[in-house]
């Protein structure tokens, strides 16, 4: 038989955990439940410089918050720090302090903060030239049960004068061009990054961006020679820093 000692503890406990389980639980601060994750106007700033957005415009750091029904949040009152040298936050603007940084940067609403964001800091880019050729020959084989066709990358470099590369800015690709395709098949020509769609990337430390092209077979409508045209630009403060165009020819074999 349970002792006296035993029985009073385990009835002691059992009201405790009546007591917690009934309790309210105390809504969030601010009525904010969560927040996104932060998400930068651009991955690169230029030291000197506030960041940007993709239209060369200032763009203010921003966090979205949401409330316990999942709703977003209006009005709330959000902070930003940067967690490191080489940027500095004033009010809702992260300005470049020191080019080769990587500075990571929070934001916070009520109680709440954000994962911390990287971004880099970086010389102010001015031109955007081809990393190597921009003519693309690619050959195919259907007996050989082809049905996709890859081109080499379609690659730029991105520079700060004579030849510096620059990394953190976005280039983005376009096709001007595609073969014949049968729209009920899709697109007979897409931009890739690996085996995902793509048609923007963000330059390397050299400075470096590419993409490749796919032609999908399947959706073709002519079995001639066929040619496709891409073009890359990038830009900075709004002003175009160069413009390449790739031109690409598939041939049966």
């Amino acid at each position: 038989m349970p002792s006296a000692r035993k029985v009073v503890a385990v009835t002691f406990g059992a009201v405790a955990w009546w007591l917690v389980s009934c309790r309210d639980i105390p809504a969030p601060e601010g009525g904010v439940l969560s927040l996104a994750p932060l998400r930068l106007p651009s991955p690169g700033l230029v030291a000197g410089d506030t960041m940007r957005d993709s239209t060369g415009l200032a763009a203010p750091l921003t966090v979205v918050a949401y409330g316990v029904n999942g709703d977003t949040l209006k009005n709330v009152v959000a902070s930003f720090v940067a967690l490191d040298t080489g940027a500095h936050v004033s009010g809702f603007w992260l300005i470049g302090d020191t080019m080769g940084k990587t500075v990571r940067v929070i934001g916070s609403v009520a109680a709440l903060q954000t994962q911390p964001v990287s971004v880099k800091v970086t010389t102010s880019p001015d031109t955007m030239v081809p990393a190597d050729s921009t003519l693309h020959r690619k050959t195919y084989s259907l007996i050989m049960g082809d049905t996709i066709v890859n081109t080499a990358d379609l690659a730029t470099l991105v520079r700060h004068k004579p030849a510096t590369g620059v990394e953190a800015v976005v280039v983005k690709y376009a096709i001007l061009r595609l073969p014949a395709g049968n729209p009920a098949k899709g697109p007979a020509l897409l931009l890739m990054n690996g085996n995902t769609p793509s048609d923007r990337d963000t330059s390397d430390a050299g400075g470096r961006a590419a993409r490749t092209a796919r032609l999908r077979l399947l959706a073709k409508d002519t079995v001639a020679v066929d040619t496709a045209i891409v073009s890359a630009t990038s830009s900075y403060r709004g002003r175009t820093l160069g413009s390449v165009t790739f031109v690409l020819v598939f041939t049966r074999q």
